[in-house]
């Protein structure tokens, strides 16, 4: 039995994660205003903030596609 829901979820969770990790290889020069600076070859730019807010995105939906899927198989 084909369920849409954990399927769409875990989609969205890989697409989600995929962005999160694009974002955070992003070159120094694309990633906006500095926020920490650290030394000269680290900081905290914007884009690492929303890149982190994508990967706990995508971490969360994949959380509860499995979860959603045992509650479906081990319904009792």
């Amino acid at each position: 039995m084909l369920q849409w829901q954990v399927i769409l979820l875990a989609t969205l969770a890989v697409f989600l994660l995929l962005a999160g990790l694009l974002i955070l290889v992003l070159p120094d020069a694309h990633e906006g205003p500095e926020f920490f600076h650290l030394d000269d070859l680290h900081a905290i730019r914007a884009l690492d903030f929303l890149g982190l807010v994508l990967l706990i995105l995508g971490c969360a939906l994949s959380w509860s596609a499995g979860i959603l899927w045992q509650r479906r198989m081990y319904a009792s």
